[in-house]
């Protein structure tokens, strides 16, 4: 594989740590036991969580990497990740919120290089088109230099008023045309029909979660608007590499403030930009909809759904009414 040409500063922290509980039925029809999603193999036997190493790895080097799993599935992650040698992998005790999932990992990358750049990557999400995925990010990274912020978003461009997707309403302005980056005006999350209309004619991106920024500018933000939680990391910051940095971890984590990084850090935040990503084919995969969605993209996933339809009970009806949607669809 080809060296990436990213910027030799560029770290990228793979968030994988989350439970996945929405879509526990599904992973567990598809693997007999319960799973997070981004530990389920969806596509040509490969799972979320190694489809995204693979598209990282294109833009950063495995040994800038730094991925985030939880504690109580340490064995599988090491088992998925054991073909991305170099790739650093964290483990969260259990689940704070977001907020702290970034931070922790985020704390091994200034720990190491105290001046990066860091992507952040969801680790649980479906990419149809690789190119302009990776060319938003790029995007993105040169964006944070022009960003009093020091931080970009990456945005995919709405197909739909979705009630269900968080929503970035922005302005354009006056960045080189190399970027094409505009100003963040605000953070809209599971609008009203009416709103999401709005939003798609007005031209607002779908919030990806993936950002672009200087590590620093980062940390900086979660001490002025979660201090509390930034300071308990910037103590286990200082303890990386020495006896007992574990066993600090553990013995504070669980009491930790459940914080989002969006709600509680980005929504707050001054100066923020976003890039838009164009006919990537992103999906979120976050709800049976969504998923299945993504899945019918592909003759292999099509012949999946058909094993969950009989396969998936679905006590709330949203699997099974997707389903429903997609065989109509495809039957005209």
């Amino acid at each position: 594989m080809a060296t990436p040409n990213v910027h030799e500063k560029l770290w990228a922290i793979v968030l994988a740590a989350g439970q996945g509980t929405r879509l526990a039925t599904i992973t567990r029809a598809l693997h007999g036991c319960d799973r997070p999603k981004q530990f389920a193999a969806l596509w040509k036997g490969r799972t979320f969580l190694e489809r995204t190493l693979d598209r990282t790895s294109a833009i950063v080097p495995r040994q800038r990497t730094v991925v985030v799993v939880p504690e109580d599935f340490q064995g599988l992650a090491q088992e998925q990740l054991a073909d991305y040698p170099g790739v650093k992998v964290v483990y969260q005790p259990c689940n704070r919120g977001t907020g702290a999932g970034v931070l922790l990992p985020l704390a091994h990358v200034l720990a190491n290089d105290p001046g990066a750049k860091v992507v952040i990557l969801p680790s649980d999400h479906h990419v149809d088109r690789e190119s302009p995925f990776r060319g938003a990010i790029r995007r993105a990274v040169m964006a944070t230099d022009f960003a009093s912020s020091r931080t970009a978003l990456v945005g995919a461009v709405a197909e739909s008023a979705d009630t269900d997707l968080g929503w970035i309403d922005c302005a354009s302005n006056d960045f080189p045309l190399t970027v094409r980056a505009w100003r963040v005006n605000a953070f809209v999350e599971k609008p009203d029909a009416t709103t999401a209309l709005e939003l798609l004619r007005k031209g607002a991106l779908w919030n990806t979660m993936i950002i672009a920024s200087r590590g620093q500018a980062l940390w900086d933000m979660a001490d002025r608007h979660i201090p509390g939680v930034s300071w308990f990391f910037r103590t286990y910051r200082e303890l990386i590499g020495q006896h007992g940095a574990n066993d600090f971890l553990r013995g504070i984590y669980p009491d930790l403030p459940v914080t989002d990084f969006c709600r509680d850090i980005l929504q707050s935040a001054n100066g923020l930009v976003v890039t838009p990503m164009i006919d990537a084919g992103w999906s979120d995969c976050g709800t049976p909809k969504r998923l299945f969605r993504a899945m019918e993209t592909t003759l292999e996933g099509t012949r999946l759904l058909a094993r969950l339809r009989h396969q998936c009970p679905d006590p709330d009806g949203a699997g099974a009414g997707a389903l429903q949607e997609i065989e109509t669809r495809q039957a005209n």
